[in-house]
């Protein structure tokens, strides 16, 4: 299988065993990526905190105790995280003297490539379903939840607007210049295989509770997979902004009929799956989606090297514990 460029593995010495001095390279590569996930997490966390204190300092609440979502909270929840990682790339740009034009080329791309990933994309978000579901019977069993992914839209069509524009133009964007623009470009100077499956986990996680990081994670390993193969982040930008666009159907339905957006989830699950399928096992079996190479090179270079990265230490530790927090003990309703 064929992989392009950028990125190209950068390390190649007599041995297996990094020097003092590559170590120092290769930590001052993942530092990199470490400071850019903390400047994109501290400016969303601020700018998100601040902006909730101003406009919506007290949230609504209806009668399941679910959170009313308004225009106000649309924009500051849904996108501003967007704007943040479009600036905070725009600023390891300018820092790093990088040349984001790399990452929007497209003789490497096929529209039929794309359109097999948008399927494999899809499959893989009605099969996470089945994680969440597992996942949400297991937390209860135990007497847990995931309260703030309990919101509802306020019936407004401003609400529904902003949540199409942010989640199918602003986070595909915002989110793949930072996951796949830096962490996967940066990780696989390195590994590439260890580049998708970090940069997956990351993406993940980031999103900060164990649902979506399900999703995150599952659907972030071919976003990696098409962005390495095709030296360009554009055909993960349109599978992300697929996956986003036809999750966000359902709710845009729930607006006229609550019937037919539940009976459009029905009809998702088998049907996303079965043509994902006749995407996913052609891709499979003709070894198209065949890994990178993970040798001892490799391995020298990745975890044991990751591990000692001030920056990546600190920005892991900020992720887990929101995802930790996000998972409650199930609120016992006042008499």
């Amino acid at each position: 299988m064929n992989y392009t460029t950028p990125p190209p593995q950068m390390y190649f010495p007599q041995d297996f065993t990094p020097d003092r001095e590559e170590k120092k390279k290769i930590r001052k590569n993942y530092n990199i990526v470490g400071i850019v996930l903390l400047a994109a997490y501290i400016l969303t966390t601020i700018s998100c905190l601040v902006c909730y204190g101003i406009f919506c300092p007290e949230p609504v609440y209806d009668e399941q105790g679910m959170t009313i979502i308004g225009w106000k909270e649309a924009i500051i929840g849904a996108c501003f995280p967007a704007i943040c990682s479009i600036l905070t790339f725009a600023g390891y740009c300018f820092f790093t003297r990088y040349n984001p034009k790399e990452l929007f080329r497209t003789e490497k791309m096929q529209g039929s490539e794309v359109f097999r990933y948008i399927l494999i994309v899809l499959m893989l978000q009605q099969l996470s379903v089945f994680c969440t579901i597992a996942l949400s019977s297991a937390f209860y069993a135990v007497g847990l939840e995931v309260p703030n992914v309990n919101i509802v839209y306020e019936h407004d069509p401003k609400v529904y607007f902003i949540d199409v524009i942010s989640s199918v133009i602003l986070a595909p964007i915002g989110e793949e210049l930072i996951y796949r623009g830096v962490v996967l470009r940066c990780c696989a100077k390195v590994s590439r295989r260890f580049a998708i499956f970090f940069s997956a986990f990351v993406f993940g996680i980031m999103h900060g509770n164990p649902y979506q990081f399900v999703l995150g994670f599952i659907i972030g390993i071919p976003l990696a997979i098409i962005t390495l193969r095709t030296g360009s982040l554009i055909p993960a930008i349109i599978c992300h902004a697929a996956n986003n666009a036809f999750a966000s159907i359902p709710s845009v339905v729930e607006y006229f009929s609550e019937t037919a957006s539940y009976v459009i989830n029905i009809i998702y699950i088998p049907l996303f799956i079965l043509i994902g399928l006749f995407a996913f096992v052609p891709e499979l079996t003709s070894g198209r989606m065949k890994l990178p190479e993970y040798t001892e090179h490799h391995k020298k270079r990745t975890l044991p090297i990751m591990i000692t990265s001030w920056s990546i230490i600190i920005a892991m530790v900020f992720f887990v514990y929101d995802l930790v927090t996000s998972i409650q003990p199930i609120a016992v309703p006042e008499m």
